[in-house]
């Protein structure tokens, strides 16, 4: 019994050192897909990065719980391994539903998008200021994707004139001359398309990442449980040994007592 436990325990630090990797992992991939969809954030809108700003948040708490499953099976305490279990159970849980919420964002991306392009753009064609920020982001836009406006060339026409960057000319390009008439290699299609295959190729990365690593770090969950019970199995082992042990040394000699001991005589004179 003793050597299973010692198994399940050594198994289940090999498990926290794994997790804690796999937490530093799941940190670098959300942050990076984090960064890449948060560049775009005025055109596809927030309510895109909320997966993957909770898969980010949970790799940290990942990094805090393995450290707890390290000191807890070290320690060898039933009801503090039984903890750590439910943690990583929480954990495990919580990566799954970010797998779902990115890919039910992924599904109704389409709309998100052109809600926001489409007020993101008026906003900018409003304010009429070609050195703007918000003007030098579409400008910026529109050379990355190689696009013009939301649907095409035609939703400047309210200005008569597209800017440089439907070009492909860079942002700072167009600083004295924001807007020409004469454009000889003037793209066509909108940015919307463009974006929105974008935006769906990184939440689906968002999505298989989270599930990912629900399914490797739910092993966890089978070892740290398994470890629980053969504390508790170990623990009534030695308490059994110990009372079987007590009573062997502390029955009474009731030898004197028994019927085929010698009668007393009674002394003689």
């Amino acid at each position: 019994m003793a050597l299973s436990t010692n198994c399940w325990k050594y198994l289940v630090l090999t498990f926290n050192v794994l997790f804690a990797m796999s937490a530093v992992v799941l940190f670098g991939a959300s942050g990076y897909l984090l960064y890449r969809l948060f560049v775009y954030r005025h055109f596809i809108g927030v309510n895109v990065e909320y997966p993957v700003i909770l898969l980010l948040m949970m790799s940290i708490i990942t990094c805090s719980i393995a450290w707890i499953g390290w000191r807890t099976a070290k320690s060898m305490h039933q009801i503090h391994v039984i903890i750590t279990g439910i943690l990583i159970v929480l954990v495990v849980v919580i990566e799954f539903a970010c797998f779902v919420w990115a890919m039910v964002v992924w599904d109704s991306v389409d709309i998100d998008i052109k809600n926001s392009m489409t007020g993101y753009f008026n906003q900018m064609l409003g304010a009429n200021q070609p050195e703007s920020p918000d003007a030098i982001r579409w400008d910026r836009l529109h050379v990355k994707f190689e696009c013009c406006g939301v649907n095409g060339p035609s939703d400047f026409g309210k200005k008569g004139a597209v800017p440089f960057s439907c070009c492909g000319q860079g942002p700072l390009d167009s600083q004295f001359k924001p807007y020409t008439s004469d454009c000889s290699a003037l793209f066509q299609r909108g940015c919307g398309k463009p974006l929105h295959a974008y935006a769906r190729e990184h939440l689906m990365y968002v999505a298989m990442t989270a599930l990912l690593a629900s399914v490797l770090q739910s092993t966890g969950i089978f070892c740290t449980f398994f470890l629980a019970q053969a504390i508790h199995k170990r623990r009534r082992a030695s308490i059994r040994t110990s009372t079987m042990r007590e009573s062997t040394f502390s029955a009474p000699d009731d030898s004197l007592l028994s019927p085929t001991a010698p009668a007393a005589t009674l002394p003689k004179y």
